[in-house]
């Protein structure tokens, strides 16, 4: 593709993301409004709506005014909880939107071409979403949605892989994306020996422990919602929704079941998570006021566990397994570092700065306020989250990094000629 393909092309891609990104619910509230249609509510009313969810789905914030909302009076109040189910789907939408352009002869146009059309697209979506009843944050609606749809079209171009249809060896490279990646080799190539070895393990065993933790906890709410279904139900029955307004509020559910297994991973590590003030949920026991009425919420695991402090084991043994496994990648640690004391501590404080960096940035994304007062706060204390993941990691990572980063005896430190 030349540079006024490649424009147009991310131009009219931009276009069509943000239709797809609205339609994904404006349709569903548009056939509720159709089919259950108060006179008094204009179909305005559900685009709005759709907006809102859109601009929250890529990190904007909504005012709601002082009012009255269901007969009571509420005091002004900030919606920042992002479903972080559609912003995954979006950020996936964007990074291939991307990789089109891996045959491209330049990519700065593409990125000029996707941001402009998207900012503007932002811009108009955020002014029609505006109402008195509750508005974004105006400069956030327009930029945030944007630097979102920029960073992953920018690292889809980058690094990308190309499709099995394409031999990436074969395509010639866009100058922008090889000096990218040049300019990163070089950049890692000049730390410091200490660091350069232990970027790479650290990363993988970091990241590794990460995802094991969310796939345990992916595996646990399942199971909750499976034994709570009955609870679930009169939650259901409860909120006196039609059948469409039950495939709604489904659809909501799903958006925001990721920060639920965000949740689960913090609850392992002991941490726990809250819904609302003064709420807590761990595994040392739970203090739960009213919840909010969400029937996957009937999957909680209230009140005190006999041995809930067991689930700690599951950080400690991902934290070793993940540790152990990449015995293979710390053939440079074992040949850079002098004594197994050095390593092993090196490689593990790596390992748990990894793992509490990721935790700590999932557990920020995944909390917010979603109403007034007590519920203003739903989520995860980052800080607590970092220090005691750190803690829990670096303690096990080092014990198994004397296996796993050991020096050879036969291996003489480079590191000293060269440093």
């Amino acid at each position: 593709m030349n540079r006024r393909q490649t424009f147009f092309i991310a131009a009219f891609e931009a276009a069509i993301l943000v239709a797809i990104g609205l339609g994904i619910s404006l349709v569903p509230l548009t056939i509720l409004w159709i089919l259950e249609n108060d006179p008094n509510v204009d179909w305005i009313v559900a685009f709005r709506a759709a907006s809102d969810f859109w601009l929250l789905s890529h990190g904007t914030r909504l005012v709601v005014p002082a009012g009255e909302i269901l007969g009571v009076l509420t005091p002004t109040f900030v919606v920042s909880l992002i479903p972080l189910g559609m912003m995954i789907w979006f950020a996936r939408l964007y990074y291939n939107a991307g990789k089109r352009f891996l045959v491209a002869t330049a990519l700065w146009p593409g990125w000029l071409g996707g941001v402009v059309v998207f900012g503007n697209a932002s811009l108009i979506v955020s002014t029609l979403a505006f109402d008195e009843a509750v508005y974004p944050v105006t400069w956030q609606g327009v930029v945030l949605p944007t630097a979102l749809f920029f960073l992953f079209q920018f690292l889809g171009s980058v690094f990308g892989r190309p499709d099995i249809l394409f031999d990436g060896d074969v395509l010639n490279q866009a100058p922008e994306r090889d000096r990218i990646r040049r300019g990163l080799n070089n950049f890692r190539l000049s730390l410091h020996w200490s660091v350069r070895s232990l970027v790479g393990p650290a990363l993988r065993a970091g990241t590794a422990i990460t995802v094991m933790l969310l796939m345990v906890s992916s595996f646990t709410v399942a199971v909750l919602v499976a034994i709570n279904w009955i609870d679930i139900t009169r939650l259901y029955e409860s909120v006196q929704v039609s059948i469409l307004g039950a495939v709604v509020l489904t659809i909501g559910q799903l958006a925001i079941l990721p920060n639920i297994i965000v949740f689960g991973a913090s609850w392992f590590t002991g941490v726990g998570f809250s819904i609302g003030t003064g709420s807590l949920i761990s595994p040392l026991g739970s203090q739960v006021g009213p919840l909010p009425a969400v029937p996957i919420l009937g999957a909680l695991p209230v009140g005190k566990l006999d041995f809930g402090m067991v689930a700690i084991v599951v950080v400690l043994l991902a934290a070793f397994i993940a540790t152990v496994m990449i015995r293979k990648s710390a053939d440079e640690i074992r040949f850079e570092f002098a004594t197994a004391w050095t390593a092993a501590i090196s490689l593990g404080l790596s390992i748990a700065l990894v793992t509490s960096l990721q935790l700590g940035l999932l557990s920020i994304l995944a909390s917010g306020g979603a109403g007034p007062g007590r519920l203003s706060l739903i989520g995860i204390n980052p800080w607590l989250l970092m220090i005691v993941s750190f803690l829990e990691v670096f303690l096990v990572s080092t014990l198994a990094a004397f296996y796993s980063a050991r020096p050879s005896e036969t291996a003489t430190p480079k590191s000293r000629a060269v440093n």
